[in-house]
């Protein structure tokens, strides 16, 4: 069987890219103004539509979740099986080397913003559908598609669909990593606001989502700023080996532009954060001048991914927390920070929050903390997690391959306990996703079809 599905994959190849690259074409990071009918903007909306005129296209059943999600239907029975995927993307920011919004493939890799995250994996599960319902082999148990287009900014369109739909009875979502994730970390995004002082900073701005390292940090200082000793701080590798540059302005002040290394807001680790970095400087060059914001991300958040400076750590047996300064935002003397928590799987939110509050008690900042996302957890012995590793074991030959737990949010925790994240990333590898560059290899993707379609077959059959 395995053989067999490869082999439709093969055949499909450059009708499935062909789709997968009108996809990508689509900005649909939500970054537009919301409408009437498009409850996440224009973008997200019209990169739905696209999809299921695709799936009808294949002459597949679809539904239109009034614009927040879309589900194609192949097969009946009392029990379904869903895979989940969505169709947003973060914004492209800057640094490409290819134009992110038009999918490119380039020494056996495909380029562009969605191929691994998502718009790649709800391409290959749309053709896994259409193989197997080809194949005309017998299920159990239907089979559900369900494609979303608010994950990125919180996934409010899964919370519709499930209060709007009867959801799948289990199932995957492929938006994380291989083996499988049958654990995944509960989370918050949370502000910092810091009182108004006075201050030779003009405006500070960093970062578009709380979720990702921000890999630029923009400054404007007035003109009383000693531009030398601006340099001579710059010149000390606090931005870790990325560029700074300090300019005259034409009215007399100074900018600033900081660069750093852009990572996922999970794996705050493999980036280099540009607040950090410019908030070592300043500091260094201006001392108290600085203020207490800059002092706080650099003295208390700093290059520390854990929040063990913060005072907000803590760990299990399956991960520790993390801690990520995703943006700044600063003008007329006062401004705040936005910060991405990840909290082990046996923890609470209330826990978690409330040494996130101790921490701002503690330092005389005014918190703001929303209701945080519970950690998600399925057993490892469920016939979920038994049947998805036995399949990709077989697919691909690991047979000593286990499943673990993740700092990322996927769907898999809005729909019900009988869902884990499978696929699509493969060793490791930085795909360089929310990142400038972000790719996929060609090879890696078609493996990933075969494991995805044979993950909904096994689980179906």
């Amino acid at each position: 069987m395995i053989e067999r599905i490869r082999n439709a994959f093969e055949n499909y190849q450059q009708e499935m890219l062909d789709d997968l690259a009108a996809l990508v074409a689509i900005d649909s990071s939500g970054a537009g103004p919301v409408k009437e009918g498009m409850p996440f903007g224009e973008g997200p909306a019209k990169a739905l539509d696209c999809f299921l005129k695709i799936a009808e296209r294949m002459g597949l059943e679809t539904d239109n979740v009034d614009n927040y999600a879309g589900v194609v239907s192949y097969g009946d029975g009392e029990e379904t099986v869903g895979v989940l995927a969505h169709l947003d993307v973060v914004p492209a920011g800057k640094g490409w080397t290819t134009d992110p919004f038009k999918m490119v493939i380039k020494d056996g890799k495909m380029y562009g913003r969605g191929v691994i995250d998502d718009k790649g994996s709800a391409v290959a599960a749309l053709y896994g559908l259409r193989i197997i319902r080809d194949l005309g082999i017998p299920l159990k148990r239907g089979l559900r598609l369900v494609v979303g287009t608010n994950e990125e900014l919180g996934s409010a369109c899964m919370e519709y669909y499930v209060a709007h739909r009867e959801p799948p009875t289990l199932g995957f979502t492929p938006d994380a990593s291989y083996p499988l994730i049958h654990g995944e970390k509960g989370s918050f995004w949370a502000k910092l606001f810091f009182d108004k002082e006075d201050l030779p900073i003009l405006k500070m701005e960093a970062g578009e989502v709380f979720n990702a390292v921000p890999a630029e940090c923009t400054v404007l200082l007035d003109g009383s700023v000693d531009i030398d000793a601006l340099k001579a701080s710059a010149d000390k590798g606090f931005s870790e080996g990325y560029p700074v540059t300090i300019e005259k302005t034409a009215d007399g002040n100074i900018s600033m532009l900081v660069k750093g290394k852009a990572a996922h807001g999970s794996m705050p680790y493999l980036g280099v954060n540009a607040i950090v970095s410019a908030a070592m400087i300043l500091c260094d060059a201006l001392g108290e001048k600085a203020g207490k914001l800059l002092h706080f991300a650099k003295d208390v958040i700093g290059r520390d991914p854990n929040g063990k400076t913060a005072g907000v750590y803590f760990k299990d047996d399956n991960g520790e927390l993390t801690l990520n300064l995703g943006l700044l935002r600063f003008e007329n003397g006062e401004g705040w920070l936005g910060t991405d928590i990840r909290f082990p799987v046996t923890g609470t939110g209330a826990y978690a929050t409330g040494l996130y509050q101790a921490m701002a008690d503690k330092y005389g900042i005014r918190a703001e903390i929303p209701t945080p996302s519970e950690p998600h957890f399925v057993p490892e012995d469920s016939e979920l997690v038994t049947t998805l590793l036995k399949v990709y074991r077989e697919v691909t030959g690991e047979q000593d391959a286990k499943s673990v737990t993740i700092g990322g949010g996927t769907y898999a925790r809005h729909v019900g306990k009988k869902f884990v994240a499978f696929g699509p990333e493969f060793n490791d590898t930085d795909y360089h996703m929310h990142n400038a560059d972000e790719f996929y290899p060609l090879d890696e993707y078609m493996k990933h079809c075969v494991i995805c379609t044979m993950g909904m077959l096994e689980l179906a059959k």
